[in-house]
């Protein structure tokens, strides 16, 4: 968990930093910025880096390919025979993807500059609704090579936009059969490494139905080389120290909200649901200005079930109702 740390103050010497993006060094008593960091980071996160360890390994189920242009773009969408999802070099929550399911929806190359920023992008398979499980594994890169924490299911709307993060018994249990072929992915990928990360890791991945019906598993969507959701709903558990209950942290979004008495709103739920439920972000600002959106984190109690998913969707409907 963190602690507060003002812009001027003194650090002290023997803090341990641990940086979401990994681009500063501690100097003098402050933070500065560091190129050599940096290009590490962006080395590791590069989904442009991450589809070469893909092919030069085997290790994805699905085929993707690099394109370079949009000269080269239009002519493979022009052959286009099955759907896509085009991705950035670096991307959040889903947000730095374009689907395109047939040819006739080549106006979506409009969306490029806005949400894929420049060239080179990836185009990847698109299994779309035969998707029905997103899950991320999370680690540990140490001196001698990643250790495994555990692993969350990820909460995705039907556009691919990150919704939230559910953890515990449940979800652990589920995942089993796949956990294994995590730990082997992970290996491979940690031998393949120009750049030794240290610190926290998740690697994204899905369960999807192939055309006779079987399961199949995507263990390495895409590794975030840094603190995800996951990792703060495994810190969080840590510090209230969960075991088996199940804990659930949304993102809910704020933006066409006109009115809301938040407070009134989440005591309502909490007496309503009989759970733990509190705002893991501050809803508003120092001027009482909602946010775009606001963290809602939620647990079962050791006396109840340990599915959570009555819970989750009294909580959406409770929030559709403010609309």
């Amino acid at each position: 968990m963190g602690t507060q740390v003002l812009k001027g103050d003194l650090l002290s010497g023997d803090l341990n930093l641990t940086e979401w993006g990994k681009m500063h060094v501690l100097s003098d008593g402050g933070l500065d910025f560091d190129p050599d960091s940096y290009e590490d980071s962006r080395y590791l996160n590069s989904k442009l880096n991450q589809f070469q360890w893909k092919e030069d390994t085997c290790l994805s189920p699905l085929w993707s390919r690099i394109i370079r242009s949009e000269e080269t773009l239009i002519d493979f969408l022009n052959e286009l025979d099955s759907p896509v999802v085009l991705k950035s070099a670096f991307g959040l929550a889903g947000r730095n993807q374009i689907v395109i399911e047939k040819q006739s929806q080549g106006w979506k190359l409009q969306q490029i500059s806005k949400k894929l920023f420049s060239f080179p992008i990836i185009a990847e398979q698109w299994v779309g609704e035969e998707r029905f499980y997103d899950f991320s594994t999370l680690w540990d890169f140490l001196e001698d090579g990643p250790i495994y924490l555990g692993c969350t299911e990820m909460i995705v709307e039907k556009d691919g936009t990150f919704r939230g993060i559910r953890m515990g018994r449940g979800v652990e249990e589920s995942l089993l059969p796949f956990l294994e072929p995590s730990l082997q992915t992970i290996k491979t990928v940690s031998g393949l490494l120009e750049v030794k990360p240290t610190g926290p890791a998740a690697m994204d991945g899905f369960l999807y139905r192939t055309g006779n019906g079987l399961v199949s598993c995507q263990p390495f969507s895409e590794i975030n080389f840094r603190y995800s959701m996951g990792r703060i709903l495994y810190e969080i558990r840590k510090r209230r120290n969960l075991k088996d209950e199940e804990s659930v942290l949304l993102f809910l979004p704020l933006a066409n909200l006109k009115k809301w008495s938040e407070w009134e709103w989440l005591s309502k739920l909490r007496n309503e649901t009989g759970r733990e439920i509190f705002f893991a972000t501050p809803p508003r600002d120092e001027k009482g200005k909602l946010f775009q959106t606001v963290g809602l984190y939620f647990e079962s109690k050791k006396s109840l079930d340990y599915d959570a998913s009555a819970t989750f969707q009294k909580v959406m409907e409770e929030w559709q109702n403010l609309f």
